[in-house]
C-alpha cells in the first residue's frame, strides 16, 4: 500500500469526537446548576470525576483616570461531570453551565450503542428541569472526524482523501497544498422537525501526530434545530417516553445527515475504508 494515502484517526473510524448540545433560555440561569447538581451523584458510576466550573466577574466604574475594575468574588458558573481513558485523555464528559448543557463523547463505537447512553443522561437532566420555566433555544448534534496523511507533506494532494465534484468544497483546497480552511453553511427542511442549520468546518494544517510532523485533515459538521418561538421545543424537555422519542427522532435526522454529507465529502476509497454505506441507512 502506497505512503501517501490518508487513515483514519481511529482504526475503524475517522470519528474524534461526537457531542450533543442544547442551548437554554432561562430568567434563573443561576439556579440551574442548584437544581443540577444532584446528578454528581445519580451518575457517579458513570462519570467518577467531577470538577467545579468558576466564573469572576468584575465591576468598573465610571471612566475617570486611573479606575481600576473590582474583581467580584468567584461563583460557581457550572460543573463537568468526567470519565477518563487509561492514557488520561476523556473518554466522556458533561458540560453544565448556566445556560447550555453538552454531553461528549470521545470514545465512539457504533451509533445505536452511544446514543441509547446519551438521551438516557438528557432525560436525567430534563428530569432535573422539570416544572420550571425554562426553555430551549436550541438542540444540536457535532461530528469532529479527523484523517491523516501518511506520507510526506511534500506529497499531499487532498484528491486523495476528498472528492472534487462535492458541491462543499472551493477548488483551490487542491491546490493550496496541506494548508487550507473550507467553512460552509445551510439551512434545509427536515420533514415534521422544522428548519436545520447546517455547518461544515474543514481544515487541513500540518501538526504532530504521534512525534511525527504530519498533515491532517479536521472535518466539523455541526446540525443545529432552532427555536422560533419560546416554548418551539419545549417536547425535547419532556420527562419520560415521550421527551426520549423526541429527541431519538431529531437525533437520528441529524446523525443520518452527518453520513451523507461525509459521504459526499469524502472519495470511494476512503468511505471504503471506514466502511461508510448509505444503503445501510434505515
Amino acid at each position: 500500500m502506497s505512503d501517501n494515502r490518508f487513515e483514519p484517526i481511529n482504526q475503524a473510524h475517522a470519528i474524534v469526537e461526537m457531542v450533543l448540545f442544547f442551548e437554554f433560555i432561562s430568567p434563573e440561569p443561576d439556579k440551574n446548576i442548584e437544581r443540577l447538581l444532584p446528578l454528581r451523584s445519580e451518575l457517579e458510576d458513570d462519570f467518577p470525576s467531577y470538577e467545579l466550573l468558576e466564573v469572576v466577574e468584575f465591576n468598573f466604574g465610571p471612566s475617570v483616570p486611573d479606575s481600576t475594575p473590582q474583581q467580584v468574588q468567584p461563583k460557581t458558573g457550572g460543573f463537568e461531570l468526567r470519565r477518563f481513558k487509561s492514557d488520561g485523555s476523556f473518554e466522556w464528559l458533561i458540560r453544565f453551565t448556566q445556560k447550555s448543557i453538552s454531553i461528549h463523547c470521545l470514545e465512539y463505537t457504533r451509533w445505536k450503542n452511544v446514543w441509547e447512553k446519551v438521551n438516557v443522561y438528557s432525560g436525567k437532566v430534563f428530569d432535573k428541569l422539570a416544572g420550571t420555566n425554562i426553555n430551549l433555544s436550541s438542540i444540536g448534534l457535532r461530528y469532529l472526524d479527523q484523517f491523516v496523511f501518511c506520507g510526506d507533506p511534500k506529497n499531499y494532494d487532498a484528491r486523495l482523501l476528498l472528492n472534487p465534484s462535492s458541491s462543499l468544497l472551493c477548488s483551490r483546497a487542491f491546490i493550496s497544498g496541506a494548508r487550507w480552511h473550507c467553512y460552509s453553511g445551510w439551512f434545509e427542511e427536515a420533514k415534521g422537525l422544522g428548519e436545520i442549520l447546517g455547518q461544515v468546518n474543514l481544515d487541513s494544517v500540518v501538526s504532530n501526530v504521534d512525534e511525527n510532523r504530519r498533515a491532517t485533515v479536521l472535518i466539523d459538521q455541526v446540525f443545529t434545530r432552532r427555536a422560533q418561538s419560546e416554548t418551539e421545543l419545549m417536547q425535547y424537555m419532556t420527562p419520560g417516553k415521550i421527551g426520549s422519542e423526541c429527541r431519538s427522532n431529531l437525533a437520528q435526522w441529524m446523525h443520518d445527515a452527518n453520513k451523507k454529507l461525509l459521504s459526499d465529502l469524502l472519495n470511494d476509497t476512503v468511505r471504503s475504508r471506514i466502511s461508510l454505506y448509505l444503503d445501510e441507512m434505515p
